[in-house]
């Protein structure tokens, strides 16, 4: 499997949707608790976006992870998703991350293909 453990930093209703997802595909899934550095606990990030809109919090988080040398994707879930599947499928295999944090908006929730994305990447990351 090319996704071990997936972080996420809340419990809101984007991070609900990936941990249902990551459970049904037996991902290891954690709930960043701060005990430790967020750039010691995850080694790579993923942002999930709609039409290149990221929060300033995401891009403020992807800009902490870059300064760590910590490889960094972003997913359009607008753009062709076997495109999108494919790039992140490459962006694994050549990164080999252990602890993923994944990251979005809650707006994303309203995109149907938000669900198509993670339902179609279901099927390519056996």
């Amino acid at each position: 499997m090319l996704l071990k453990k997936i972080y996420l930093r809340n419990k809101d209703k984007f991070e609900l949707l990936v941990e249902d997802w990551s459970n049904r595909m037996k991902i290891q899934v954690e709930v960043f608790d701060g005990k430790e550095s967020l750039t010691d606990t995850v080694d790579s990030l993923v942002i999930l976006h709609e039409d290149h809109n990221i929060s300033k919090e995401n891009k403020d988080l992807r800009e902490l992870l870059e300064r760590s040398h910590k490889p960094t994707h972003q997913v359009d879930i607008n753009a062709t998703i076997n495109a999108s599947i494919t790039q992140l499928k490459f962006w694994l295999e050549n990164n080999k991350p252990n602890n993923v944090l994944f990251v979005g908006d809650d707006k994303l929730l309203k995109s149907s293909r938000l669900n198509d994305y993670f339902e179609k990447l279901s099927n390519n990351l056996n």
